[in-house]
């Protein structure tokens, strides 16, 4: 039988950060992105199936090993979609993220826009060619990740990473509908600084506004919240404002892993 996903890019994929004793955060909110994926995309899905094969592959990863762990839904039919089924692969995280959250990182401005309506850009699907490449075109570069615009040029998002920036403490950050993934750890940072009082607006962001902010960040499963120091040719302040957001959502994520009496 035809693999769908190898000939065609026909599938979806979640990646989460294990943590040490086997943990995962925040696997509801992976589960129900890529339950929406698979509705849109007419792919057969069941969430049940899905945690039971995240739980079979943290059995293969030892208990003090930090992790990449992938989640793939792959498609299969000679004749059309004929069924599913998932599968997973990990590595040990080997990018050590640390140094960066006191230097911060710098990103470029992608050489290329998407279309804001695609639904490629809205849910995690295999088709990542487009992702692959720019962050290949940023880190040839020098740079951390690249940042992508759309057809109004707006900024959307990073190719491996969601953007949030700063101004005078409060916190901007693209719209969904700006055309951009939503991600799990960007739905963490908005509940954490909801929680805490600071002041977060999802608004439009066009390339002629970066130079107005004080500083910006970026987020993903895998590195948390880095700083950013540097966007182009435009550079920016750390703000402690990073700092606290960053505590907030590692206290939040603590009581995720290790939940009272566990």
């Amino acid at each position: 039988m035809k693999n769908r996903t190898l000939f065609f890019g026909e599938g979806l994929f979640e990646t989460f950060r294990v943590y040490k004793d086997r943990r995962l955060a925040f696997v509801e909110d992976h589960l129900d992105r890529m339950a929406g994926g698979s509705s849109f995309f007419a792919l057969p899905f069941s969430k049940k199936k899905a945690a039971d094969t995240l739980e079979s592959a943290l059995a293969e990863i030892p208990h003090n090993t930090e992790a990449r762990l992938r989640l793939s839904l792959i498609s299969f039919g000679d004749h059309g979609l004929e069924k599913t089924t998932f599968q997973t692969s990990w590595e040990p995280l080997q990018e050590e993220v640390r140094p960066w959250e006191s230097s911060g990182v710098t990103l470029a401005l992608g050489p290329f826009q998407r279309f804001s309506r695609s639904p490629l850009v809205r849910f995690k699907t295999t088709s990542y060619l487009e992702n692959i490449h720019v962050f290949t075109w940023a880190r040839g570069q020098g740079f951390f990740d690249a940042l992508f615009t759309n057809e109004r040029g707006e900024i959307t998002e990073g190719s491996i990473t969601n953007i949030f920036f700063l101004n005078k403490g409060r916190i901007f950050t693209p719209p969904v509908d700006a055309g951009l993934l939503p991600g799990v750890t960007r739905k963490q940072i908005i509940k954490v600084a909801r929680t805490i009082g600071i002041s977060l607006t999802e608004s439009t962001v066009m390339l002629e506004d970066l130079n107005r902010f004080d500083g910006a960040f970026v987020t993903n499963s895998v590195i948390e919240i880095l700083p950013v120091c540097t966007i182009g040719d435009t550079d920016y302040r750390l703000p402690e404002t990073i700092n606290t957001l960053r505590d907030g959502y590692r206290k939040r994520l603590e009581a995720f892993l290790f939940p009272s009496g566990s």
